[in-house]
């Protein structure tokens, strides 16, 4: 993985725990989380200290947002959980990091119009291309259906197989 690769996938994790405190402080005064103002906020302050260029800001803010969207998406309507999402064991993605993805993405602290207006302003809110930067877990080709395993936050390459370039996140059940 490239240098500004490896500095990307650090800063979505860095972000995904900054989102998780901060939604522990709104939930500490009684207030919900606006979710894409947070991630606005953030990626702002990144670029105040020079750590992002605007346009990686604008990448990550949009990787987030589809991960998180995806991961409310599948809690509503499956009931499983963050690890059932990733398609992963545990002790790939640390307990911690699931903890926050968890608490991050409860659907009950956004507004479920907002989710919705996300979901309908994408093609297909599902799919995850190869260049993007998506979290640990486990894809498979559209193209060939060759699975493809994502241990920690990365740039999603080409299948190796077929050099497709679109993904879909599989579940633990859909592996089962």
């Amino acid at each position: 993985m490239s240098d500004q690769a490896e500095r990307l996938a650090a800063l979505y994790d860095e972000l995904v725990e900054k989102l998780y405190q901060v939604q522990q402080e709104v939930e500490q005064a009684s207030q919900q989380i606006n979710l894409e103002a947070e991630i606005q906020r953030l990626l702002d302050a990144e670029q105040e200290v020079e750590r992002v260029t605007a346009e990686e800001a604008s990448l990550l803010q949009a990787w987030l947002k589809r991960d998180l969207v995806d991961l409310q998406k599948h809690l509503a309507t499956t009931g499983s959980g963050v690890a059932q999402w990733l398609a992963l064991e545990g002790a790939v993605l640390g307990e911690q990091v699931m903890h926050w993805l968890r608490q991050i993405a409860d659907p009950s602290l956004l507004d479920a119009r907002t989710l919705e207006e996300d979901l309908l302003s994408r093609e297909d809110p599902t799919l995850y291309h190869a260049g993007e930067l998506a979290i640990a877990g486990a894809f498979v080709c559209t193209q060939c259906d060759k699975p493809v395993e994502v241990a920690y936050t990365h740039r999603l390459e080409p299948c190796h197989r077929c050099d497709g370039r679109v993904f879909l996140r599989r579940s633990a059940e859909a592996s089962a």
